[in-house]
């Protein structure tokens, strides 16, 4: 069967609208707030990965402490292409390069900047 552009792009709207409302509706019907996070974090990684890793990454470093081993963990851990989607995501949607905020943020210790820094610009 062929499917065209307009049907794969109608499914993808239908998808993410129902993403967002699934998403809503746990904030608004689960009590627990940790059990409510984890889930709220599942949907945005279902929903879009890059979008949640982008995220994560700008709450790492625009916190009042920076989050190092989160900053590590994501970008450690994320393979070169997932790499640079996110810090292209995260350019579009912060207006700040990747690089720049966690050596503005984590600036302090300069070691651990310095490398990260170095594996986020390859």
């Amino acid at each position: 069967a062929v499917v065209s552009t307009q049907s794969t792009g109608d499914f993808q709207r239908r998808k993410n609208g129902n993403m967002e409302m699934l998403e809503s509706s746990v904030k608004k019907h689960c009590s627990d707030e940790v059990l409510s996070m984890c889930i709220v974090m599942w949907v945005k990684g279902i929903r879009n990965v890059t979008q949640l890793f982008s995220e994560l990454l700008y709450l790492s470093v625009t916190s009042l402490a920076a989050d190092s081993a989160r900053v590590i963990r994501i970008v450690v851990g994320r393979s070169e292409i997932d790499l640079t989607q996110i810090k292209s995501h995260y350019m579009m949607q912060y207006n700040k390069q990747l690089q720049l905020a966690v050596q503005q943020k984590c600036g302090n210790d300069l070691a651990y900047s310095n490398i990260v820094a170095m594996i986020i610009k390859n």
